[in-house]
C-alpha cells in the first residue's frame, strides 16, 4: 500500500454489497425450472448446468480444446442445447461449442453437493441449500454457498466468494480475493494476494495470510455475537471500522489482546500483524503499539495515541486529539481545532512522509473498498 495524500474520504467504488450483486452472478435464465438436471451452451460461449432438486450432486468440469465435459458422478443428467450424452455413461454431458469456451456456470441447488472446475476457464457457482464443497479455477471465480456448513476454496484467480448463512470455511488462494461470510460463524483465510474479508454477522475467524488485506467490519450487532479475531499476517494490512455504516465509537488496538477491540461489548481481537486501524463515524480511542502504526479516526472527535513505533496519525473530521508519543510521528492536520502532542512531523500532506523506512498505507485505498462488502 501505498500512502495517500490525504486520507479523506474516497468514493466508494459501484460494485455494491455482496449480497445484491451476488443475485446478478447467480442469476439462472428464466426456463431453469424446466432444465433442472440439464448441461446445455448458453449465450454460444458458455457451459450451464442446473442441478435437479433432491439429489446430491458431485460435479466435475474439464475441458479439451473447445470440448467441456461435465460429470456429475453420482446421478443421471441430461444434454440440452449444443451439448450431447456420452454413451455409456449417464452421468456425463459433453459440449463441442462452435467457438473457443469461455465461462462455466453451475448451480446446484439442494443436498450437500461439491462442485470441481478443472478447466482453466472461469466459473460463477452457486450451492444452495446443503452443506457444500466447491473448489473453483486458476481464473476469477464467482462463488457463493448459500444455506448450509460450506467450504469454498477459490484457488487461483481473483476470486469473489460468499458463505451464506452457515458456519461455513472460506479460502480465496492465490489472488486478489474477496471473501464475505455472512451470516454464521465463519473462517475467512485471505491466502496470497491483496484480499478484502468481512465476516459480517456472527464470530468470525479472519486470517488475511500473504499480502496487503483490508478487514472490513461494516457493522455493529448485538453485543457478544460478533466477536471477530483479525489476523493480518505477512504485508500491510487494515482493519476499517467503516466510516458509512456505524455511529457508535469504537476502541481499538493492534495489540494482540483478545477481546478489547472495536465498540462496546463487540469484542473483537486484532492481531499484532496489522499495521492500520481506521475508525468510525462516531467518537473513537485508537491506541498504536511499539510498531510503526497508521491510525486514522475518521468523523467524530477523536482520541488516537501512538506507541513507541514511527507513526502515522490522522484525525479525519472531527476535533481530534493526536499524541505520537515515543517515536518519529507523523501527525496529519486536517481540521482547526485538533490538538498535537509528541508529533515531530505536523502536516496537512500525508505525502510529506520524510522516513521512507517507516513503510506506506493508502487509506483512499481503503475507504474506497467499504462499499465492496455490505
Amino acid at each position: 500500500m501505498k500512502i495517500g495524500k490525504k486520507p479523506a474520504r474516497a468514493a466508494v467504488v459501484t460494485v455494491g454489497a455482496i449480497g445484491v450483486a451476488a443475485v446478478g452472478w447467480l442469476a439462472i435464465p428464466a426456463d431453469a425450472a424446466t432444465a433442472a438436471g440439464v448441461v446445455k451452451v448458453v449465450n454460444g460461449s458458455r457451459v450451464q448446468y442446473v442441478a435437479a432438486t433432491g439429489r446430491t450432486n458431485q460435479v466435475i468440469v474439464t475441458r479439451s480444446g473447445n470440448t467441456i465435459t461435465v460429470d456429475d458422478t453420482t446421478t443421471a443428467i441430461k444434454a440440452g442445447a449444443g451439448c450431447g450424452a456420452v454413451k455409456g455413461d449417464k452421468t456425463k454431458i459433453r459440449c463441442a461449442l462452435k467457438v473457443k469456451p469461455t465461462y462455466i456456470i453451475a448451480s446446484l441447488l439442494d443436498g450437500n453437493d461439491s462442485f470441481l472446475n478443472k478447466t482453466d476457464l472461469s466459473s460463477t457457482v452457486a450451492g444452495g441449500a446443503g452443506n457444500d464443497k466447491i473448489y473453483g479455477g486458476p481464473k476469477a471465480d464467482s462463488l457463493q454457498g448459500n444455506d448450509g456448513v460450506d467450504a469454498i476454496w477459490g484457488q487461483d484467480g481473483n476470486d469473489t466468494i460468499v458463505g451464506g448463512n452457515g458456519n461455513d470455511a472460506l479460502s480465496g488462494g492465490n489472488g486478489d480475493d474477496i471473501l464475505d461470510g455472512a451470516a454464521g460463524a465463519d473462517r475467512l483465510y485471505g491466502s496470497n494476494g491483496d484480499d478484502v474479508l468481512g465476516g459480517q454477522a456472527g464470530s468470525d475467524v479472519e486470517d488475511g495470510g500473504n499480502g496487503d488485506d483490508i478487514f472490513l467490519q461494516l457493522l455493529q450487532y448485538a453485543p457478544g455475537t460478533d466477536a471477530d479475531s483479525l489476523i493480518g499476517g505477512a504485508g500491510e494490512d487494515a482493519v476499517d471500522y467503516s466510516i458509512d455504516y456505524r455511529t457508535k465509537g469504537i476502541r481499538a488496538d493492534a495489540d494482540g489482546v483478545k477481546g478489547d477491540d472495536g465498540a462496546a461489548g463487540e469484542k473483537d481481537s486484532i492481531s499484532s500483524t496489522v499495521e492500520a486501524i481506521l475508525g468510525g463515524a462516531g467518537n473513537d480511542v485508537l491506541v498504536g503499539t511499539a510498531r510503526t502504526d497508521f491510525l486514522l479516526g475518521g468523523p467524530g472527535n477523536d482520541v488516537i495515541g501512538a506507541g513507541a513505533g514511527n507513526d502515522y496519525l490522522a484525525g479525519e473530521q472531527g476535533v481530534d486529539t493526536l499524541n505520537g508519543a515515543a517515536g518519529t510521528d507523523f501527525c496529519s492536520q486536517d481540521y482547526d481545532g485538533d490538538k498535537f502532542i509528541s508529533c515531530e512531523q505536523i502536516s496537512s500532506d500525508l505525502s510529506a512522509k520524510g522516513n521512507k523506512s517507516r513503510g506506506s498505507f493508502d487509506a483512499d485505498a481503503v475507504r474506497a473498498k467499504e462499499d465492496v462488502l455490505g
